[in-house]
């Protein structure tokens, strides 16, 4: 049971620290983008709303981890050399899917801070932290 409860905890604190850098980073490109100079306060409002307004993401994020997290744990006991960066790499495939199977479906990415590339990247590193994340709450 200790495992089940490891795993649920850091499929959880993973997701939400994925979530508050994703979000926070899609805000930042969201306002970069239209090239207009925006004071740090009005960045900082921006970015707090953004994040108590984009739960859906959390959502998505939370499913796309647990598939994933899922998937490494198997993948990391056929190559026990890969065991450090498995989830890593799982949290930033788990983004980079979730963001492509959103164009695919909307044609489009509703998170418009991912639709240059360097946003898209932004959100796979923001994935590759809480799988990190993941990886050291759910190993305790």
């Amino acid at each position: 049971m200790a495992a089940v409860t490891r795993f649920t905890l850091g499929l959880l604190a993973g997701a939400i620290v994925t979530y508050l850098l994703g979000t926070a980073v899609n805000s930042q490109f969201v306002m970069n983008a239209h090239g207009v100079p925006v004071s740090w306060g009005d960045r900082l409002n921006m970015t707090l709303f953004d994040i108590s307004n984009m739960l859906a993401y959390l959502a998505i994020i939370a499913v796309s981890f647990l598939i994933a997290f899922l998937i490494a744990r198997v993948i990391k006991r056929f190559l026990p050399n890969m065991a450090d960066i498995a989830y890593p790499i799982a949290g930033a495939a788990a983004m980079g899917t979730a963001l492509g199977l959103m164009y695919m479906i909307f044609q489009t990415v509703p998170i418009s801070g991912a639709r240059s590339t360097a946003g898209f990247l932004a959100q796979m590193i923001a994935g590759g932290i809480g799988g990190w994340i993941f990886a050291k709450v759910a190993s305790r």
